[in-house]
């Protein structure tokens, strides 16, 4: 893998990447499992700070600092979704007409191991996603969504409480979509994107970055079961 055809931006502050799917964003101290922290901080030659993670089977931009003081402003930065929206593209179950948006506060079930709907008296994090609708197949529709706040497996969490799964998604998926997509595309993983990065007022450092868009298209092999979807 040549790191260099993965990066979107870079500065003397910065990399943005167009992460793999696959590929854990952050060391998890298996010396046999490649992380995308390791990759980068060897091409630069110094240590990469990582900003914004994903999940190992999401795909796209993801943000790393080159210095302490540029991840402390960075991380501030990122995680304030009034300055920064971060986009997703996902492939849900059904047919969605319209846009709209989950309201719906996130807890951890210890149990479970997965993020659940619960009252915020019960110790949930509010939780709110935005979604619009992209394209319409038969069965499925296509979401740009959109964090308003930045709980873990939000997305994942959110579509499957208003019964819209995120195709392939194996811990808060349906298994009969989920085996329908592995049949026809041998597809077993989550769809799900990080396309788009828009940053908005920013002050300070990076003051330069306001407005700015940085995207990242559909990995191929997304693209292929969009074109196929109504085959």
């Amino acid at each position: 893998m040549n790191i260099k055809d993965l990066i979107v931006y870079e500065d003397k502050y910065l990399v943005i990447i167009n992460k793999p799917r696959g590929l854990l964003s952050q060391f998890d101290g298996n010396k046999d499992n490649v992380s995308l922290d390791v990759l980068l901080s060897q091409y630069l030659n110094k240590q990469a700070m990582l900003i914004n993670r994903l999940d190992k089977d999401t795909s796209g931009l993801i943000v790393f600092a080159k210095d302490n003081r540029s991840a402390t402003e960075l991380a501030n930065i990122i995680n304030d979704h009034s300055i920064v929206e971060k986009h997703y593209l996902t492939l849900v179950a059904g047919e969605i007409n319209e846009d709209g948006a989950v309201d719906a506060p996130l807890r951890k079930s210890y149990e479970r191991k997965k993020m659940v709907v619960a009252p915020l008296k019960s110790g949930a994090k509010t939780a709110v996603t935005k979604y619009f609708v992209k394209e319409k197949y038969n069965g499925y529709t296509l979401l740009d969504v959109q964090l308003v706040t930045g709980r873990t497996h939000q997305i994942r969490a959110h579509m499957s409480y208003i019964r819209h799964h995120v195709v392939g998604d194996i811990k808060y998926g349906d298994y009969k979509v989920n085996n329908e997509f592995k049949r026809k595309f041998n597809f077993e993983n989550q769809f799900l994107h990080s396309y788009k990065l828009v940053f908005g007022d920013i002050k300070g450092t990076f003051s330069y970055l306001k407005n700015q868009v940085f995207s990242a298209e559909l990995p191929p092999e997304l693209q292929e079961i969009l074109k196929n979807l109504n085959n």
